[in-house]
């Protein structure tokens, strides 16, 4: 089979855009039954950047996975009659089997896109399947026959080339800053990222756990840090990282505070420790966490339970600014609800789905605020469809969607073609302790909580809502998410 030109020449820019360009290892390159895994680095320096897996098939359509030392797998595509304009975006459905997926396509030229797409998709792609991709009025499918073997592959290929011994590069011309560190493969202790993670925490961020193990949490308060000294944000840790989290605390002098520094200061790996707090003073609270609300009345918020369990203070967000406080008036454990009452009212709130059953492959619109820190302040809009009327095992107090929810959207709106309510997202169960514990969020949870569940629990506790007109008609995509928007609430759990 004749491996497509664009895919032999691109494989690292198309997953990696912002890198000018990438070159394969020499002798990485393995066949996996047909999928063909390769070792990649930055451009011409020699660091190891990331592995790929790639195949093409029907009408020159082919498919490419990148993976890299941080856990990460990203998709993109290529087939020759799309005719894109590079650059722009583009709406695409992506089908795996049965289950389709709404995302979105940036063009890196006439043929090729990568995509925006939800991380669950990775776990559902199986040998046996077809993947098809719909974008710009073409529709293309590829077999996915042996991609399993070629998945872990390219996990073997991470751990081989990211851990490989490499010449210590020459030390830096004073004054100048050293070459970027290639991080640790995913789940490896590393020294370098202990020090940063105590860095980051005693700068004010939330890497979580000093252990050494770069998840989530810690890329997403380096990439808080790097944006706030005005670099782009990629969230990975590095020596040059370090010296810059160093220079910022002799920025700040053993006060903590800015500008109290010296040139002859000494770095913050040897700074003192914070002062600890005299007995019996009360401790100071702090965001522990946050997730979406929505109204369903002016003064009525909806959540889930896991979003405000064990909070000492609830506040609600708009937009980054601060609404006030909430207070709660019901919960349920069990269905995962929670009702608020806000202390600043809202001119927009959601009328409830009642009477009008919710059907197989419905379009689902879903509003929320996820990785609060890293992503927009104002929000985030996916699109999907209903996937299954019922939940994990069968659970009828849930629907399946296949709507991208990611940490933070937990609790937000699940919304029909005609800006009704349809359901409470759920981003994962447990997800807020589950990641106490390991320092990372799950993911590939793609559930909402049904509206009819919702009522139950607002009638049980006589909480006022809106029915909505079952014979609404359909409202256009772009009014619905201002709708959304409008209607929800960032809530920020204090302990």
């Amino acid at each position: 089979m004749k491996v497509g030109g664009w895919f032999g020449l691109c494989a690292v820019a198309l997953f990696l855009p912002s890198l000018a360009a990438a070159d394969p290892i020499s002798g990485s390159s393995s066949q996996v039954g047909s999928w063909r895994v390769t070792a990649y680095t930055r451009a011409q320096t020699g660091i190891f950047n990331h592995c790929a897996l790639y195949r093409v098939q029907n009408e020159g359509f082919g498919l490419a996975l990148s993976y890299t030392a941080q856990g990460v797998w990203t998709m993109a595509a290529e087939a020759p009659t799309w005719n894109l304009v590079p650059k722009e975006a583009y709406t695409a459905t992506l089908q795996v089997g049965s289950t389709s997926y709404t995302a979105t396509g940036r063009a890196l030229d006439a043929r090729g896109m990568t995509f925006n797409v939800a991380p669950e998709i990775f776990d559902q792609l199986k040998s046996g399947q077809q993947f098809s991709v719909s974008a710009n009025q073409k529709r293309y499918s590829i077999s996915l026959d042996g991609i399993e073997a070629a998945q872990q592959r390219t996990r073997d290929c991470i751990k081989q080339y990211a851990t490989a011994a490499r010449p210590p590069s020459p030390a830096p011309p004073p004054g100048q800053a050293g070459t970027t560190t290639p991080s640790p493969p995913p789940g490896a202790a590393n020294t370098l990222v202990t020090v940063i993670q105590t860095l980051l925490t005693r700068l004010g961020y939330d890497p979580g756990p000093a252990n050494g193990v770069a998840g989530l949490k810690t890329n997403m308060a380096i990439s808080a840090f790097q944006k706030s000294i005005g670099e782009r944000g990629d969230g990975l840790p590095s020596e040059a990282l370090r010296g810059q989290l160093e220079r910022a605390m002799v920025a700040r002098g053993p006060s903590g505070s800015p500008g109290s520094g010296s040139p002859g200061s000494a770095p913050a790996a040897s700074a003192p420790p914070p002062m600890q707090r005299p007995p019996g003073a009360p401790k100071e609270k702090a965001v522990a966490g946050s997730g979406t609300g929505f109204f369903i009345s002016p003064d009525t918020v909806v959540t889930n339970f896991h979003v405000i369990n064990g909070c000492v203070e609830l506040r609600l967000r708009k937009s980054g600014g601060d609404l006030g406080p909430a207070r709660v008036v019901a919960t349920s454990r069990s269905d995962d609800l929670a009702a608020l009452r806000a202390s600043s009212p809202s001119k927009s709130f959601f009328k409830l789905r009642v009477g009008a059953p919710i059907k197989p492959a419905e379009p689902v619109m879903v509003f929320g605020y996820p990785l609060a820190e890293a992503l927009s302040s104002a929000g985030n809009t996916t699109l999907g469809n209903v996937t299954a009327l019922t939940g994990l095992r069968d659970d009828s107090r849930f629907i399946q969607i296949s709507a991208a929810v990611q940490p933070g959207n937990s609790g937000g709106p699940a919304v029909d073609e005609a800006g009704r309510l349809m359901g409470v997202v759920v981003s994962k169960l447990n997800a807020v302790a589950i990641a106490r514990l390991t320092g990372d969020i799950p993911q590939n949870v793609n559930f909402a909580i049904k509206v009819a569940t919702l009522v139950s629990f607002l009638e049980a506790h006589n909480i006022a809502y809106e029915p909505a007109n079952v014979a609404a008609r359909e409202v256009p995509a772009t009014e619905r998410a201002q709708r959304a928007e409008a209607s929800s609430i960032q809530v920020e759990c204090w302990k």
